[in-house]
C-alpha cells in the first residue's frame, strides 16, 4: 500500500511572492510509454499576472530549465490561452488567477515497473501588478512506473479543462476568406496590418481580440472591429493593428490567436489559430 499512498499526482508546493506553483501529474507512467505529460500549475494573487509565450510590448514568458533522468527528453510546453493584462499603462498578453501549462516529454529508454522518475527544473517567471518581480525557484515531482496506471482525479479534471480551452484550427473555408494587408497612416509615420475575417451573423458584435505570435504587432492597442462588405457578398470584420517596432520586417505571415468572447460556433474554444499570408 505504500507506493499508492505516496503517489498523489503532485510535487511540493512552492510559494514565492504573489505566485504559488507546483508540478502535477494525472497518472503514473506505464513501462511501455513512449511519451508522457506533466502540468505546471500556477496560481497568482489577486491583481497579479504573469505572461504568455508571446507577451507583446512588455513581459517575459514563464520557462523551466529541466534537470531530467536518463532517457527522458523535454519536447515542448503548451501555454494556457492568453488573457489581456496590464502592466502600469501598457497592455500585454498574460495570465491571471489560476492556470495550467502542459509539458510533454519523450522516453528514450525502457522503463521498469517499480522504478520512479524524479524530474526537477529551475522555473522562472515575471509577476507584475504595481511593480514587477522576476522570480526563480526549484520545482520537482516524482512519478512511479507501474503496470496499472493510477489516476489523480483532481488533476485529471484540470488537464481536461486545459485541453477543452486550447485554440483550434478554424474551418478551411472560413480561413480561405481571411486576408491581411499592411498600410501606412496618413502621415506615413506608422504601419498597420489590417486583418479581415468572415462575419455573417446578426445582432451585436461580441468582443474580439487578436493575440499576435512573436512581436509582429503591438499589444498596447485597442482593437475595435469594423464591419465591411466582402467582394463575394459575404460580410467581413476588419481589425486594424499597429505593427511593432521590434518586428521582423521580412515576416510574410500574420500568425496568432483570434479570441471571440462568446466562443466560436459549434466548438468549446474561444480561440482560432490564425496563419494567413500578408499581402
Amino acid at each position: 500500500m505504500l507506493p499508492a499512498f505516496l503517489y498523489a499526482g503532485q510535487g511540493p508546493l512552492v510559494k514565492n511572492g504573489p505566485v504559488t506553483t507546483r508540478l502535477v501529474s494525472v497518472k503514473s507512467i506505464s513501462p511501455q510509454a513512449k511519451t508522457f505529460q506533466l502540468g505546471w500549475w500556477m496560481k497568482r494573487e489577486k491583481g497579479w499576472h504573469t505572461y504568455w509565450e508571446s507577451p507583446g510590448d512588455v513581459g517575459v514568458p514563464p520557462t523551466i530549465k529541466w534537470n531530467l533522468p536518463d532517457g527522458v527528453v523535454f519536447r515542448e510546453m503548451q501555454y494556457a490561452p492568453p488573457q489581456l493584462v496590464k502592466m502600469f499603462k501598457v497592455f500585454a498578453h498574460g495570465h491571471k488567477d489560476e492556470t495550467l501549462f502542459i509539458c510533454t516529454f519523450d522516453l528514450r529508454r525502457k522503463l521498469n515497473p517499480g522504478e520512479e522518475l524524479t524530474l526537477r527544473g529551475k522555473a522562472s517567471w515575471l509577476a507584475c501588478f504595481t511593480t514587477c518581480l522576476p522570480t526563480y525557484d526549484q520545482l520537482e515531482i516524482t512519478i512511479p512506473v507501474e503496470n496499472e496506471s493510477k489516476i489523480d482525479d483532481r488533476w485529471h479534471s484540470y488537464f481536461q479543462d486545459f485541453l477543452k480551452e486550447q485554440p483550434i484550427n478554424p474551418p478551411v473555408d472560413w480561413l480561405s476568406l481571411c486576408n491581411a494587408k499592411i498600410r501606412k497612416d496618413k502621415k506615413e509615420e506608422k504601419e498597420f496590418v489590417i486583418f479581415k475575417f468572415p462575419w455573417d451573423e446578426s445582432g451585436p458584435l461580441p468582443t474580439f481580440r487578436f493575440f499576435g505570435q512573436g512581436r509582429f504587432i503591438r499589444s498596447n492597442i485597442f482593437q475595435i472591429p469594423q464591419k465591411h462588405a466582402g467582394a463575394n457578398g459575404r460580410g467581413l470584420l476588419e481589425i486594424s493593428m499597429e505593427l511593432s517596432y521590434w518586428r521582423d520586417p521580412k515576416q510574410t505571415q500574420l500568425e496568432g490567436l483570434l479570441y471571440r468572447a462568446d466562443g466560436w460556433p459549434s466548438t468549446n474554444s474561444k480561440f482560432y489559430k490564425i496563419s494567413v499570408p500578408i499581402m
